[in-house]
């Protein structure tokens, strides 16, 4: 069984938190938000080299790649298939599912970042199973319109099998209009895959609200908070209080049939620095200073039931530091013509 570290234990690890404060801010101070995000991700992208689990620093990626690949084996077609990866990353995460794509499926990618963009266009181009479809680098809310200025052909709308969203949705400024953009592209009978995080309960959620509480600024407090509470009630399962999609959805003339749920998934850190450096991939990125590492010692420390903060003592991550950080998976089957 886990240790799990109560109030009393936590206190116990004041110094360790304020050595590992030092060090997590001496690592991030000044850095700007891109290169922030990628030290801070960097924890989570550490490879097992025992090849035991998808990543060390979390367990999101074993609990949903299972249901990915059923999801590709029911929406995508044996052959002539189609599959658009939406705020795409680097293709670490399609790649565990990619030898479940059928044969001579082309898959499309849309990414923000270049170098992401240019290391999944890689992977693709080298994959016996895939064909490289439209390589768009963009962001969520700009793909029609940097296609037409760049000159990419997309798929055209009501043709793609399986759309993906992958711990994405955070980075869109319209969610609705994102969403509503990214159905348009699935066929009838076809589906958009979604994974986010459920930050009205998650670690990263916590010490965001703390770190507002605390007198921080992150530029739009209300607003960082009510996105938290907007993304719950659009792919949290309809009996934790979602749902509320398909009615989105259908505002926009688009039907579609909605299941989810929740996988109680957490992040883990080989030592306390890394569990305070994870508290910043979310919205804290782009805040600058500190504060954010502070109040996540914080909370640590004097609320470590909140966070279910424990060290592991069995599996891969055996004597790994480890909190909560629950997702919801989503998947959204276009109905109607």
């Amino acid at each position: 069984m886990p240790v799990q570290i109560d109030r009393e234990r936590a206190k116990e690890l004041g110094p360790r938190l304020d050595e590992a404060l030092e060090i997590v801010s001496n690592e991030f101070d000044g850095l700007d938000a891109h290169r922030q995000y990628r030290n801070a991700f960097s924890r989570l992208l550490k490879a097992d080299p025992l090849g035991r689990v998808a990543m060390m620093g979390t367990d999101q990626r074993d609990m949903f790649v299972p249901v990915l690949c059923e999801a590709i084996g029911a929406y995508v077609p044996a052959s002539g298939g189609q599959i658009f990866d939406f705020g795409a990353g680097d293709g670490q995460t399609f790649a565990l599912a990619a030898d479940s794509v059928p044969q001579g499926t082309t898959v499309s990618v849309e990414e923000p970042n270049p170098g992401y963009l240019a290391d999944y266009a890689a992977f693709l181009e080298h994959h016996p199973n895939i064909h490289v479809g439209a390589v768009l680098e963009a962001g969520l809310d700009e793909i029609d319109e940097t296609a037409r200025t760049s000159g990419t052909t997309l798929p055209a709308d009501g043709t793609i099998d399986l759309g993906l969203g992958l711990h994405m949705i955070y980075f869109a400024n319209d969610v609705e209009g994102c969403l509503a953009r990214i159905l348009r592209f699935v066929r009838p009978g076809g589906a958009f895959f979604n994974v986010v995080a459920d930050e009205t309960t998650a670690y990263g959620g916590r010490v965001l609200r703390a770190f507002i509480d605390a007198g921080g600024d992150t530029g739009d407090n209300e607003g960082a908070l009510a996105d938290i509470n907007h993304r719950k009630r659009l792919f949290a399962p309809v009996e934790d209080g979602g749902g509320a999609m398909t009615e989105v959805l259908e505002a926009a003339g688009i039907q579609v049939e909605f299941s989810a749920r929740r996988q109680s998934s957490r992040l883990y850190g080989h030592s306390l620095a890394d569990m305070l450096a994870l508290s910043n991939i979310t919205t804290l990125v782009g805040v600058p200073g500190t504060l954010k590492f502070e109040v996540a010692a914080r909370v640590l420390r004097d609320r470590p039931e909140d966070v279910d903060l424990r060290v592991e003592t069995e599996g891969p991550r055996c004597g790994m530091w480890s909190v909560l950080q629950p997702q919801w998976v989503t998947i959204l089957r276009r109905v109607g013509a």
